[in-house]
């Protein structure tokens, strides 16, 4: 038994794995993942088996569970994924933006939309010169260099008419819109990110009410701008969240955006249907758990790899599909052709993420990338320089790189000679001092008078004081005294400034008012 015992008491020993740490934003990996699948299987189902009514009970009982109930039988569940897709740019892009600046996210954003676009827009034309016939929208598709410039530029939707060889490529037109109004309001978006929404609305709103007068590109234009409230959306989700505006601006501005939305289905601006507002709706409703969710999902390398190929799916479905259907139908069933072209169209999608999108996002990345400065070199530290050997009477040279400095010895000074001690005044008769320097009487001293003896003033005889040597070194330099602040006078009082007949006579003393006597006291002597 305890045999047994000690194998469950190592494992409940072992310290259980920590999770592994995101690094991407899972809910938004998963957004895009299922988008791309859902517009897949909508351009499967709606454009060729539904559109050449081809016998597929299968897709018809999924739509009966899906498109049907949601309102969205002309173009299919799909039509979720479109406005998810402009959410994520909203959330995503404009932090990027921020970050890298107007230059390097231009040119970043540059990178990222046309190179996989060229490879498109280069196979189309090679299956149009080859007759293939790769699916069309119904509008003419004139091949010459000027239409395969205009296509791969995304600038085709804006000129009247327009000429479509990529059908799927209409979004992309409305993602080059919004980089370019959002390059446009970033200094202000810096610094007032209530104001460069605020802005962004007033613009969609001008452009949508004024499509019909400006001609048919100008309203082409204002087409594709009714689609930008779903990206500010997203913007407005993403300055909330991170505090960039208060809650209730961010309600403001995401019931204006969402008004102009259903704005562009109230004077049919290019809806085809009457869904595109429901679609929004639900994009918003799934956006938001998605978000809420983000912390209890696990980050899986197959929604990773499904988000990273999106836009290589969401580009080249429609085009492999359509031209392998037409080969395989109707000598092959259906289902059996199913399952030849969905690995067929993957397969050229990982083509493309392999060859043409992942080599363009590094270079995108390599471009805009702002190069960090080099790290200081580690200082080592100087020895400390040795002291010149200093030699009496003789200057010394130091050397230095930016100048030459002399450093000349000290030289002792001269010795200072003693001070003499100033005599004191002896005093006279009477105990006066005498005047203007004149001599004392009887100041030479008697013969009979011992030395050392000076003559008192009453004709007595006292021993001199003898002269005491200190043991203070006179020629040594005195110390240095720091300077005392002089002393300020304290003032008179208020009630007694500026009365100067009162500050003198309040200086006075009562021995200053008796008269003078100079030799009136005599002392007589013993």
């Amino acid at each position: 038994m305890s045999t047994l015992a000690e194998p469950n008491s190592a494992a409940l020993a072992e310290p259980s794995p920590a999770p592994a740490k995101k690094t991407r934003i899972v809910f938004i990996d998963i957004g895009r993942g299922l988008g791309a699948l859902l517009v897949f299987y909508s351009h499967i189902a709606h454009p060729w088996v539904i559109a050449k009514n081809d016998k597929a009970p299968y897709v018809d009982f999924i739509e009966a569970l899906t498109s049907d109930p949601m309102h969205m039988s002309k173009q299919g569940i799909g039509q979720i994924a479109v406005p998810f897709f402009f959410l994520v740019s909203g959330f995503v892009v404009t932090p990027i933006a921020l970050r890298q600046g107007t230059g390097r996210f231009a040119l970043n954003r540059f990178i990222r939309v046309y190179a996989p676009m060229l490879f498109v827009v280069a196979l189309t034309a090679f299956l149009l010169l080859v007759n293939l016939h790769p699916p069309s929208t119904g509008q003419p598709q004139t091949l010459n260099p000027l239409t395969v410039f205009t296509n791969t530029a995304l600038v085709n939707y804006l000129i009247y008419p327009q000429i479509v060889l990529v059908p799927v490529a209409w979004t992309m037109i409305v993602e080059v819109i919004f980089y370019l109004l959002l390059m446009a309001v970033l200094p202000l978006l810096r610094r007032w990110v209530w104001l460069a929404i605020a802005i962004e609305l007033t613009f969609i709103f001008v452009v949508m009410m004024s499509r019909s007068q400006l001609g048919p590109s100008w309203s082409l234009f204002a087409v594709n701008v009714s689609y930008l409230p779903a990206m500010v959306i997203g913007q407005v989700i993403w300055a909330t969240t991170k505090k960039q505006i208060p809650l209730w601006t961010g309600a403001l501005y995401g019931g204006c955006a969402w008004s102009l939305y259903v704005l562009a289905d109230v004077i049919n601006v290019g809806r085809v249907d009457s869904s595109y507002n429901l679609a929004l709706a639900f994009a918003v409703a799934c956006f938001l758990m998605g978000m809420f969710a983000e912390d209890r999902l696990k980050q899986r390398k197959i929604w990773t790899m499904l988000s990273e190929r999106s836009y290589s799916i969401y580009l080249l479905h429609m085009l492999v599909t359509f031209v392998l259907l037409q080969l395989l139908r109707p000598a092959v069933p259906l289902p059996i052709a199913l399952l030849i072209v969905i690995p067929a169209v993957f397969g050229v999608v990982e083509l493309s993420y392999r060859f043409v999108e992942r080599p363009s996002h590094s270079l995108a990345r390599r471009l805009s990338h702002r190069p960090k400065p080099p790290p200081p070199a580690p200082e080592t530290p100087e020895p400390p320089p040795e002291p010149p050997v200093e030699t009496p009477g003789e200057t010394t040279q130091l050397v230095d790189d930016a100048e030459v400095t002399l450093e000349i010895p000290r030289i002792p000074a001269e010795p200072v000679p003693p001070r003499r001690p100033v005599p004191r005044p002896r005093p006279v008769q009477n105990g006066r001092m005498p005047r203007n320097g004149a001599p004392p009487p009887n100041d030479t001293p008697r013969a009979d008078q011992p030395r050392g003896m000076a003559p008192r003033a009453n004709g007595g005889a006292h021993r001199a004081r003898p002269v005491v040597e200190s043991g203070v070194d006179r020629t040594a330099e005195p110390p240095v005294r720091r300077a005392m602040p002089p002393r300020r006078r304290p003032s008179a009082p208020p009630e007694l400034r500026y009365q100067p007949d009162q500050e003198n006579q309040a200086q006075r003393g009562d021995q200053d008012d008796l008269p003078r006597h100079r030799n009136s006291f005599r002392h007589t002597p013993r």
